[in-house]
């Protein structure tokens, strides 16, 4: 059985990869985003999203890569609905807002040498009718915000429900699947958070060649400030945060790279 003593070295966050974090606070609640899996037709997982003990899930949207919630236990709370509540020692809110989907034609044009005809389309028709919850948590002094595929553009009613965030995960790769790098860029000029953790993006050994992500590698080097971690998880607290924004670039789980292998589903 997992230990599930308070976690005296305060928040701790964890990548499972793809989009799937989870967030451990100082009173030893567990809160999982955005866990992962195929479904037919999509074969993007080389492997089954492992066994992870949590007390919440949080769901941004029910597409399959962020949705596996029959991975979890029976015990779990699952959440997928916008709200503010109360969660042990975490303050949760769910803000709705929308899918990335179509782009302007001032986006296609800047990103448009980039991308390939099937992805062009994509964007133009988009998937801008999805819902989707971004949620912002905060616990102990610091705030956290899960895009999962939100659109970049934000009305003023859900950039005031986010407010203030110190840590931002969102969507980034090469292949501007979601967002372009331009869009990414604004997102962290308008939040300005301490620390960004780049997810949604292809990770060799985890996801099959020939998807449409691709890695994260151009758009790292072009970042000021990275620190590429050794391992899965950081220990974050609010005065341990950066003085000013840093890219924090987590390794995937090694229980998520060594978990049960999974072919395409038939």
């Amino acid at each position: 059985m997992a230990d599930r003593s308070p976690n005296k070295g305060g928040l701790t966050l964890s990548y499972y990869g793809h989009c799937a974090f989870l967030l451990e606070t100082g009173q030893g609640a567990r809160i999982l985003i955005d866990p992962y899996r195929n479904q037919r037709g999509f074969y993007w997982f080389t492997r089954q999203f492992p066994s992870v003990d949590c007390d919440l899930a949080l769901v941004t949207h029910a597409h399959f890569d962020h949705d596996a919630v029959d991975r979890l236990a029976e015990t779990t709370s699952i959440m997928r609905t916008p709200g503010t509540f109360e969660f042990q020692d975490a303050s949760i809110t769910g803000v709705l807002d929308w899918h990335t989907g179509q782009w302007t034609s001032e986006q296609l044009l800047e990103e448009a040498t980039r991308l390939t005809p099937k992805q062009i389309m994509d964007r133009h028709f988009g998937l801008a009718s999805v819902p989707n919850v971004m949620f912002r948590l905060e616990a102990d002094g610091v705030s956290f915000l899960h895009m999962g595929d939100n659109r970049a553009n934000w009305p003023d009613d859900v950039a005031e429900a986010v407010g203030q965030v110190d840590v931002l995960m969102i969507s980034v790769d090469d292949s501007c699947h979601l967002l372009s790098h331009q869009q990414v860029a604004r997102i962290i000029g308008q939040l300005r958070p301490k620390i960004v953790a780049p997810m949604h993006y292809r990770i060799p050994g985890l996801n099959p060649d020939g998807i449409t992500l691709d890695e994260p590698m151009m758009w790292l080097d072009a970042q000021p400030e990275v620190q590429v971690l050794e391992g899965n998880s950081a220990t974050i607290s609010r005065d341990g945060l950066p003085d000013s924004t840093q890219v924090w670039f987590f390794q995937p789980a090694k229980e998520s790279m060594n978990a049960q292998p999974v072919g395409p589903i038939e």
